[in-house]
């Protein structure tokens, strides 16, 4: 589980910026259901992140995505000679040059961890990682080539120094040489799922192949989408013929049945509705097909319960940008309830969104709701509606309504006057 995450100089964030999930002590408002218990921390199941268009949501997750990848592969790009694909903060010219910070805090088998490092992009400048029982103690810290090792509590780091190019994470070269801590550390990292809600591609393959072969899966999502007025959904392989141009006729195509090298397969997924006689009575059930006749919103919405499925029974952090594109906000809530309500696991959920109706004090803590926003010099600021002095934003506040107001800031306005008038129609 996640715990809090900081970084610094990427993108559009030049200052420091953290996002904690760890719940405000002092807020009492909906603790049975929005936050659980792991040694004595009191953490958020869910949190949504609301800002401007362009103010800096989206590289808030791409950091930690960019973080993660890293971790997972810096000993194979440094074997290849890739440098590392970081993006400072371009729009100061001290920033431009300077390293990029990221750090997590995170409970794993039951072991609270800090681990972070410092790179451009092409060397590392520093690594630390933490591990916390009684109190946090080093595991190894980095300043360059300089390696300082905790020669008890981790002694599978030890001799690796020399090893160590510098532009090589020395916990993925630790667990190249199948060192336990760094094994764990970086089997932490591979529980983050990260999926855009703008672009189904990424998860789609993974929520149709969950349903040719998880037939728990398949009920699951089945009593699901009955909501959506849908009974079934299918998925099958479909045998197609590849069509050769004849070079005698280039106008004509003949289907080629030799061998199955001329064929390809299909993935075609049917949803089956109810069809009803004049009298309104169920006589049968009709496939669509599920590319051509559903909408995009229900296409997204169904892809989306793989993630959703994966991450809620294994206990994984989910992270969505634009989760309420193309999505009803009835959906939305309920896909957000699923983690709140019924998350056995504790499982946690982040996402970015601009649906301000989800900005409701009967679905969120005032902890869980952040907001990005962009200053006149180009840098974004991530911060916490929990930040606000309690007595201009209380447990009973309209968040949604403060929201448009430009109570919590994190929104613009562009003013239409006359003259904007008269440049459109030239007058």
């Amino acid at each position: 589980m996640l715990i809090e995450y900081k970084f610094e100089n990427y993108k559009s964030f030049k200052e420091s910026n953290t996002l904690s999930l760890l719940g405000v002590t002092s807020f009492k408002e909906k603790e049975k259901e929005n936050i659980f218990w792991v040694q004595k921390l009191k953490l958020l199941k869910t949190v949504a992140i609301y800002g401007n268009n362009a103010s800096g949501k989206s590289n808030l997750v791409k950091g930690l995505q960019l973080m993660k990848r890293f971790i997972q592969t810096s000993f194979r790009d440094a074997l290849l000679g890739n440098t590392f694909s970081i993006e400072p903060f371009l729009l100061n010219t001290e920033n431009e040059q300077s390293t990029s910070h990221f750090e997590v805090i995170f409970i794993h088998k039951g072991i609270r961890y800090r681990y972070g490092f410092e790179i451009d992009k092409n060397k590392i400048h520093a690594e630390w990682l933490f591990r916390t029982t009684t109190k946090e103690i080093p595991l190894f810290e980095r300043n360059g080539q300089h390696f300082k090792i905790n020669q008890t509590s981790f002694k599978e780091g030890l001799h690796l120094e020399t090893k160590t190019r510098e532009n090589v994470l020395f916990l993925s070269l630790a667990a190249q040489f199948n060192g336990e801590i760094s094994n764990l550390v970086i089997e932490w990292f591979s529980l983050l799922n990260f999926i855009s809600g703008i672009n189904d591609l990424e998860y789609s393959t993974y929520t149709i192949q969950k349903l040719k072969e998880d037939d728990d899966f398949k009920k699951w999502i089945s009593l699901i989408i009955n909501t959506l007025e849908i009974s079934n959904i299918t998925v099958e392989e479909i045998l197609l013929h590849k069509k050769e141009i004849d070079d005698s006729d280039k106008n004509t195509e003949k289907l080629k049945l030799n061998d199955l090298q001329n064929h390809s397969k299909k993935i075609q997924i049917s949803t089956w509705h109810r069809k009803y006689d004049k009298n309104n009575l169920l006589t049968d059930t009709v496939p669509f097909d599920f590319d051509l006749q559903e909408s995009e919103g229900t296409k997204k919405f169904i892809y989306l319960l793989g993630p959703w499925y994966d991450s809620l029974k294994n206990a994984k952090v989910l992270i969505v940008d634009e989760l309420d594109s193309r999505l009803h906000t009835h959906l939305t809530k309920k896909l957000i309830e699923l983690f709140q309500k019924y998350n056995k696991n504790n499982a946690q959920l982040i996402f970015t969104s601009h649906d301000v109706s989800l900005l409701d004090k009967d679905l969120f803590r005032r902890d869980q709701i952040w907001f990005t926003e962009k200053n006149q010099f180009g840098e974004s600021k991530l911060y916490s509606l929990a930040d606000f002095k309690t007595e201009n934003v209380r447990k009973t506040s309209s968040f949604f309504r403060n929201y448009l107001n430009g109570k919590y800031g994190a929104i613009s306005f562009f003013e239409i006057d006359d003259y904007l008038i008269q440049l459109l129609y030239h007058e």
